[in-house]
């Protein structure tokens, strides 16, 4: 949901704007159907001022908010996660209703990840992979996994990618970047940051351009400056949990639309690419 994530981020926000933001997010169903003056009025601010958030937001003006808001609050009521990401199946579950639960969790997963994830957010961590010297990963656990899938993709396009944490001393790689290369940092609950802050201390004292892609929001005021943020849904918790099936379908959707718009940004010649690769592929 982009236009409710960025009246909570606030970013570059003004005090009246916060605070016409703070009220918004407050009585949301009650705006919708608020015209600018009732508005205005309610949250002791000007029609100006409302007009200017708008815009702030990439938005033509008022009607075009309203607009933008009811759909966004028609899509989350339509989005029961009827399937508990902890447990999407219990002892006893069938193998028919296992296949059902999650076919629907995974399905859950996208759903929340497009409504949330930010198209702007996207173009520009591109755009940072295609303008670096270095591209140098930094995952654990799971989400290390998944993102080796994504490296192998971004290989195929002669993009070479660096894992940052892999050594015994985590910081070897790290210590070499420096402005002209580009971290991508993946932590859905922030356990990598937690775990590793030398190497993310490391990378901000060095100038490394970053993006961030997790679930925890407190890490984006943490990481104050990060040059891309990008969030995802929150999934499950950190303990009782069967797997990570939610939070790694979400950084899976969020990484393939990266690789897709890295992919877009030279279109034949990433046809040809891919096309080479494949054909070395059947000979091997």
């Amino acid at each position: 949901m982009a236009l409710l994530d960025a009246l909570r981020r606030k970013n570059g926000f003004t005090d009246t704007e916060e605070a016409l933001a703070d009220y918004i997010l407050a009585h949301t169903d009650e705006v919708a159907e608020m015209n600018i003056g009732v508005l205005s009025a309610s949250a002791h601010t000007s029609n100006a001022a409302v007009v200017r958030l708008c815009r702030k937001l990439g938005l033509d003006g008022y009607r075009d908010f309203r607009i933008t808001l009811a759909r966004e609050l028609e899509r989350a009521r339509a989005h029961v996660l009827d399937v508990n990401p902890d447990k999407p199946f219990i002892e006893g579950t069938n193998t028919r209703d296992i296949l059902s639960s999650i076919a629907a969790l995974s399905r859950q997963a996208i759903d929340a990840s497009y409504e949330m994830v930010n198209a702007a957010e996207i173009r520009k961590a591109a755009r940072l992979m295609k303008g670096a010297r270095r591209i140098v990963l930094y995952a654990i656990g799971d989400t290390a996994i998944t993102v080796e899938g994504f490296s192998n993709l971004l290989l195929k396009l002669g993009v070479i990618c660096t894992k940052g944490v892999q050594h015994e001393d985590a910081n070897v790689v790290t210590q070499t970047l420096d402005a002209r290369d580009l971290a991508i940092v993946v932590s859905h609950s922030g356990g990598l940051v937690d775990f590793y802050p030398g190497p993310i201390r490391t990378l901000r004292e060095r100038g490394c351009k970053m993006v961030l892609i997790t679930a925890k929001r407190e890490l984006e005021s943490q990481l104050a400056g990060t040059d891309c943020v990008i969030m995802i849904p929150e999934g499950e918790t950190r303990s009782g949990r069967v797997a990570t099936f939610f939070s790694q379908e979400c950084i899976r959707y969020v990484l393939n639309c990266i690789y897709s718009e890295v992919f877009a940004l030279n279109w034949q010649e990433n046809l040809e690419k891919i096309d080479h690769y494949s054909k070395a592929d059947n000979y091997a």
